[in-house]
């Protein structure tokens, strides 16, 4: 009876030992598989951006203040004041054009921001390039965060385009134009009488309202699908100027370089 239950007490000790080393060599295998999954899609990545085809060029920034007279007068003793930056986004696609270097769909989203949130309230909406850097008073206030472009293929498409709604060559020849907006900073706020105040940048100062507490990083992602039906992307981000905003309206350019604004190949799956 003895010898038996000795027999039984190993035969469970060897079977225990079996099903942990078919556990542990199962853990192996599933994470050798996983490892060279991982592998192959870095793989897969690296040789699908190995070519640079679209890239951000240059970002330009128009900032400046204005104010909106909702007095039924109009003697500027019930003004509405917001600051905007307009923004031109310049793609480079290179110099020859083919199907993988022209846009089929362009489209941005993700639009976040950043910053002072106690003041105003904040937007991103596309911006009609024929005004761009001219005041323009809110008709509406707008918010959205996903802008599709119309895409122009020839010059005929080009003569009749409203460029009312957002609007892009398909060889990249425009850039993409945006306005950010901060709008309802100070609402009926009354102008001096005696005092004359231009309306950009100055009516700020002049209102007390604080450069700083106007600060914001406004972040989007441009999305791209070629003429080949591959889709690329690319985050911006940047603060809005304001240093010199009391000067009235500034213009900054800023030549982008790195991978940091090389639009990556996203899988279409």
């Amino acid at each position: 009876m003895k010898k038996r239950s000795k027999e039984k007490k190993w035969m469970a000790i060897l079977i225990a030992i079996l099903v942990v080393v078919i556990l542990v060599y199962a853990w192996i295998i599933r994470n050798h598989l996983k490892i060279n999954q991982f592998a192959e899609a870095n793989m897969e990545v690296y040789q699908n951006n190995e070519e640079q085809v679209f890239q951000v060029e240059r970002i330009v920034l128009c900032s400046s203040a204005n104010a909106i007279d909702l007095s039924q007068e109009q003697n500027l003793q019930n003004l509405s004041i917001y600051q905007y930056t307009d923004i031109a986004v310049y793609i480079n696609n290179g110099e020859e054009l083919s199907n993988k270097n022209t846009v089929k769909e362009l489209y941005i989203d993700q639009i976040s921001f950043e910053g002072t949130d106690t003041l105003g309230s904040k937007s991103l909406n596309y911006k009609n390039i024929l005004n761009f850097g001219l005041k323009q008073e809110i008709l509406e206030e707008q918010k959205t965060d996903h802008i599709n472009f119309n895409i122009i293929y020839t010059n005929e498409e080009n003569e009749t385009a409203n460029y009312e709604k957002p609007t892009f060559f398909t060889d990249c020849s425009n850039p993409i134009t945006l306005q950010y907006l901060n709008y309802n900073l100070a609402t009926n706020y009354k102008m001096d009488e005696n005092k004359s105040v231009d309306f950009d940048g100055n009516i700020l100062e002049d209102a007390g309202i604080l450069a700083e507490d106007l600060n914001c990083k406004v972040k989007f992602k441009i999305n791209i699908i070629n003429n080949q039906d591959e889709k690329y992307s690319c985050w911006i981000n940047f603060e809005i100027p304001l240093e010199d905003i009391y000067k009235g309206t500034t213009m900054k350019a800023k030549t982008t370089n790195g991978n940091k604004y090389v639009f990556f190949r996203e899988s279409m799956g």
